[in-house]
């Protein structure tokens, strides 16, 4: 029997997010060292900056995501603490299907299963 944690280390709406953002679609494969692209806002008086949606500053706010300076907002990275979080996430089994998210395995030091499992 599989013991799972009673605290997730995700909300429902990041979890969606991350799903979203890491799944392998069209043949590409996102990195979690390429990290997660952000928008920049094309007009008005906020042109050039970072558009965030709401799930993100949440990821930010919490320490799990960063968006480093010198990367100019154009992509948000996982810290260390948001990596352990995203493997326990995955480690988990109920929200990340390995057929889907089995590329982000070896990025987050995750063995793989025996055989016959």
């Amino acid at each position: 029997m599989t013991k799972h944690p009673t605290a997730l280390p995700f909300t429902p709406a990041e979890r969606s997010f991350l799903r979203q953002e890491l799944a392998a679609a069209f043949g590409v494969r996102p990195s979690l060292s390429q990290g997660i692209k952000v928008n920049r806002w094309t007009t008005g008086p906020r042109r050039g900056e970072p558009k965030i949606p709401p799930v993100l500053a949440g990821l930010l706010e919490r320490g799990l995501m960063d968006l480093p300076a010198e990367e100019l907002g154009a992509r948000a990275f996982f810290t260390e603490t948001g990596l352990a979080a995203l493997r326990a996430l995955y480690e988990d089994g109920r929200f990340l299907d390995p057929d889907r998210f089995g590329h982000l395995r070896a990025e987050l030091g995750v063995p793989e299963p025996p055989y016959g499992i």
